[in-house]
């Protein structure tokens, strides 16, 4: 598949990602990162090339055609694009119900989310408002709002900001996703992090990528020199 942004051009991205298994994507800001995961969640229509999720054909098939196919996109920004900033927490699960508008059951709402956050370690209550939590009780609170049962889920810096327990909680739930068969693709600017979580690493640099099959020897500073163009 081909991608483009206002600056460039991602040409012949070639990429099959297996169950349970976490794939980096690596390269400075703008290269291209960005434009291949809304690509794959739905929100940008690819220059060229085709989309599959479990053989089904998927290009050009709306955010919501994707998520009913079991994608599903954690975007960088949690309160400009992940969640709603005004409404509360139990608002937020009271949009995920099955039922049709304006029927809402608020107290399956209301118990769906006292279960999620004690589950996820959210601090925050059912009637908080979603933007008087911290980032990472935010972040939390989202990875909470996923359904169960996801074939691929696809994250932007889904650590950025968050402190060092944070992080490592996160870490914590997405392994277990990966572990019940959801393959993982995730962008951070932390090479550190994509180094010691990815199965395999997908390097954007100049409009050209790179995949590292065995990233078992692979360092941070050589990660670095990749993304800078030193193959």
């Amino acid at each position: 598949v081909s991608v483009a942004s206002r600056r460039l051009t991602v040409e012949n991205v070639s990429l099959e990602i297996r169950a349970g298994e976490v794939i980096g994507l690596a390269g400075l800001d703008g290269s291209g990162q960005a434009e291949l995961v809304r690509a794959c969640t739905g929100l940008l229509k690819p220059e060229r090339g085709t989309i599959r999720v479990c053989g089904r054909g998927m290009t050009g098939r709306s955010y919501h055609q994707f998520a009913r196919a079991g994608v599903a996109f954690l975007p960088a920004g949690r309160l400009e694009e992940g969640l709603i900033g005004g409404m509360t927490l139990t608002q937020h699960f009271a949009l995920t119900l099955p039922g049709k508008a304006p029927w809402v059951n608020w107290l399956q709402a209301w118990r769906t989310t006292s279960e999620r956050i004690s589950h996820y370690k959210v601090k925050g209550r059912p009637g908080s408002p979603i933007q008087t939590l911290s980032g990472g009780n935010q972040q939390r609170f989202a990875l909470a709002l996923l359904p169960r049962n996801l074939r691929l889920l696809l994250l932007e810096h889904p650590t950025r900001g968050l402190d060092v327990e944070s992080t490592m909680y996160i870490w914590e739930q997405l392994l277990k996703r990966r572990e019940e068969g959801t393959a993982i693709m995730f962008i951070s600017a932390e090479l550190d992090e994509i180094v010691a979580y990815s199965d395999r690493i997908l390097v954007f640099f100049g409009g050209r990528t790179t995949l590292v099959d065995d990233p078992a020897d692979m360092t941070a500073d050589r990660l670095g020199e990749l993304i800078g163009g030193r193959m």
